[in-house]
């Protein structure tokens, strides 16, 4: 029974001290990199006409500066590296999560969510393609539905199994082979897409658009499905093996040290999806300063 003497922030500290720290340090970092280059996109494409056009000279060099990462060898080869951290970690957590069909079903709302109002930024203002159909987000919360599927129905089958951790892991990690496999027999490279918005070739069949990268397709944050949930289920059934009591692995390196890391990537979606509105607001604001208008 749980001790209901604790004030709530012992609580919470009690809750905080029980957590995997490096998950949330991972998590952090690329959260942290996700939103970097977020803003890069902003001021190097969305916003980069008009400050271009704009006279000013800070502007101009903003874009610039936006714009030569974007097209950079750094963004080429680091763009798959801190995307492949943030999907693998996100698989890893669905081990801790109490309810994974819930957070996938809230996390679904919050992408049709941003989806509405990107469209309506993008049709509305003028702002050039912000408009997000299939991004993280979504791909996220359809990986976090199908894991809570597959997972159910392994819990009826073989629930009552003592090795059943290591079943539900074993699982996963053959369908994160066969997602991957998939992806590499039929899509092109995360470096292709980073350096040429490369894609599969087109079919009549639009509805593949969510699934593999379509070069004629395109939306601003744009994940499809392959090989974004390869990477998933690789975490999920990582996690199965590597964490099946739920403990740090690394405890004693744990500290205050880390916070700079471990506080983002505990509030990944509050701080992904604030910080795409407030790098847009701050965009727009400095564009009525130095041209009079917000787009």
């Amino acid at each position: 029974m749980a001790d209901t003497t604790m004030s709530a922030k012992e609580r919470r500290m009690q809750r905080l001290k029980s957590r995997v720290w490096e998950l949330d340090a991972l998590r952090g970092l690329a959260i942290l990199l996700v939103v970097w280059d977020h803003t890069m996109f902003d001021m190097g494409s969305a916003f980069y006409y008009q400050w271009v056009m704009s006279g000013s000279d800070f502007l101009f060099g903003l874009a610039e500066f936006a714009s030569d990462y974007l097209h950079s060898e750094l963004r080429v080869y680091g763009w798959p590296v801190f995307v492949f951290i943030f999907f693998l970690v996100s698989g890893m957590c669905t081990s801790f999560s109490k309810n994974n069909l819930i957070r996938g079903f809230k996390l679904a709302v919050v992408a049709v969510a941003i989806s509405v109002v990107t469209y309506y930024g993008q049709e509305s203002f003028g702002l050039g393609e912000i408009f997000i159909l299939f991004g993280v987000l979504h791909c996220m919360s359809v990986c976090i539905l199908f894991y809570a599927i597959i997972e159910l129905i392994l819990r009826l089958v073989f629930g009552k199994f003592k090795g059943y951790n290591y079943i539900r892991g074993g699982v996963m990690l053959a369908l994160a082979v066969a997602f991957l496999a998939i992806s590499y027999t039929n899509n092109v490279t995360l470096v292709e897409v980073a350096r040429n918005h490369s894609g599969v070739t087109a079919t009549s069949d639009w509805t593949g658009l969510f699934f593999f990268v379509r070069g004629e397709w395109w939306t601003a944050d744009y994940f499809p499905l392959f090989p974004f949930s390869g990477f998933f289920m690789l975490g999920a059934g990582l996690s199965a093996f590597l964490y099946p009591k739920k403990k740090s692995l690394l405890p004693k390196l744990d500290g205050k040290w880390n916070t700079f890391l471990t506080y983002p990537g505990r509030h990944s979606l509050f701080i992904y999806v604030v910080g795409q509105v407030v790098v847009i607001a701050l965009c727009g604001l400095l564009t009525y300063i130095y041209t009079g208008t917000f787009y």
